[in-house]
């Protein structure tokens, strides 16, 4: 993905997180290996550019 796309993901993300903390909505979406490490990394306040960018990481 390009930068953009990369953002346009991210802001689909920040939209559903604000839709479910809004509503009763329940996320049915799996914690998969690849997003642990994506939110070990953003709470350890450390977050560094993933050069592969490879989602089966």
């Amino acid at each position: 993905m390009n930068v953009d796309q990369h953002l346009k993901v991210a802001q689909w993300h920040m939209e559903q997180a604000r839709l479910h903390a809004t509503t009763e909505h329940t996320c049915g979406c799996p914690v998969t290996e690849h997003y642990h490490k994506i939110i070990q990394e953003v709470e350890s306040g450390k977050i560094e550019e993933d050069l592969s960018c490879a989602v089966d990481k």
